[in-house]
């Protein structure tokens, strides 16, 4: 709505202009300065709208994508606070205290993904041939940019890849095995099968050749 309000800003502008004698009217005439917060509030809230599409669109499961939202929006918030903190916007002490806010909404849910309780999502992620591991990549090339030169990496490659694996182990490798020896099984009795038709069709053409000689 804020981004459409923005589009129609000429039009806008024309209406409470015709109409500012009407007191109710002139108090919501915008400024320019107040016309700036309308476009740069509704370019910080977009990229939620989006991703409130993605989820809701689909009758899929989306659980594949819970890392990469959490992710896309915490990088928006943070750019869009790093932008506003270098201009001049007179309101930008409201913007930036909104993007802290909206931050912190972020992680009460992002540490959900934490834990024996989130891993799920490490899962459906590593699972997603699009990612496999490749979020994680992103997020150690970041931390070591970010990170100040006493700190340890976290090393979230590693990390989730572990956790990957463990699960694996301790809830699908028996079955894995289990299917590669009946997988094995099946091969060897399909062997037996093909060597006895191989078998018979020779014995077969050697029983007509003697009863029936060229």
């Amino acid at each position: 709505m804020l981004r459409r309000a923005y589009q129609l800003r000429e039009f806008v502008d024309l209406w409470t202009e015709e109409y500012c004698e009407d007191s109710k009217i002139a108090k919501i005439k915008l400024n320019e300065s107040e016309w700036f917060m309308v476009l740069l509030v509704g370019n910080l809230l977009n990229p939620f709208y989006e991703c409130t599409l993605v989820v809701s669109r689909t009758t899929n499961s989306g659980i594949h994508l819970g890392f990469r939202i959490f992710d896309a929006l915490f990088n928006h918030l943070e750019q869009i606070e790093k932008d506003i903190r270098r201009s001049t916007c007179p309101s930008s002490a409201v913007i930036v205290k909104a993007c802290e806010k909206a931050s912190n909404k972020l992680a009460k849910y992002y540490v959900k993904t934490e834990g024996s309780g989130g891993t799920i999502y490490n899962l459906a992620n590593i699972l997603n041939p699009t990612m496999k591991l490749g979020l994680y990549k992103t997020w150690d090339d970041k931390d070591n940019q970010d990170r100040e030169h006493d700190e340890e990496p976290v090393h979230y490659e590693t990390k989730y890849k572990t956790e990957f694996k463990e699960y694996f182990r301790r809830y699908y490798e028996d079955s894995a095995v289990n299917l590669r020896a009946e997988a094995q099984r099946a091969r060897s009795d399909a062997d037996e099968v093909m060597h006895f038709f191989l078998s018979w069709r020779k014995w077969l053409r050697i029983f007509f050749h003697a009863q029936y000689p060229q």
